[in-house]
């Protein structure tokens, strides 16, 4: 299954390249796109900056990715173009909190889910691996993985979880097992 995640082409790469992204570009985007508010978006609010986002060019979008706040960015991570969720992945102002709500997410692309787990800074906590193994669209291999990492209250939900995959709930029960056997 991991074959299905595919790197960025040399071309989605030179138009990364291409997109010089500069502190000055911010003054382009309307300010509710930029300024951390720490304001909860109602529903109206949030509608009005997705077509304000859905108005703008792939170079637009890929500076508001590494410029904007955290509301364009969960805009942003369901672009249905592949290269704006991998900056959105890659901006300076992601932090750990919004990593684990993108590994939550149920309806995020695998290739997000795939950039995710294939970084190991965000790797280093835990709920960002238990989130990424209770995830269904986390590749069997990748989720796997993660099991043997796991505290033995999350395999046991893992075990028992209709939500993910048979194959992972089966080998997370497998590994709490194994765990209990070595104990005694």
């Amino acid at each position: 299954m991991d074959e299905k995640f595919e790197p960025l082409s040399s071309e989605e790469l030179q138009l990364l390249d291409l997109t010089n992204i500069r502190e000055e570009d911010a003054a382009q985007f309307p300010q509710e796109l930029i300024v951390e508010t720490g304001e909860e978006y109602t529903p109206e609010k949030r509608q009005n900056l997705h077509q304000k986002i859905l108005k703008m060019s792939v170079p637009e979008k890929i500076r508001l990715a590494v410029l904007g706040n955290r509301e364009a960015r969960k805009i942003l991570i369901h672009d249905r173009t592949r290269i704006i969720p991998m900056v959105v992945l890659r901006s300076p102002k992601l932090s750990e909190g919004d990593v684990l709500n993108f590994a939550q997410q149920r309806n995020i692309s695998e290739d997000v889910i795939v950039a995710i787990a294939r970084n190991k800074a965000w790797l280093k906590y835990y709920p960002i691996k238990l989130a990424l193994t209770s995830n269904p669209k986390t590749p069997f291999s990748m989720a796997i993985r993660f099991l043997d990492h796991l505290h033995d209250k999350d395999l046991q939900a893992l075990s028992r979880s209709r939500d993910i995959s048979p194959v992972v709930a089966q080998t997370a029960s497998q590994t709490l097992s194994k765990r209990k056997k070595a104990q005694k």
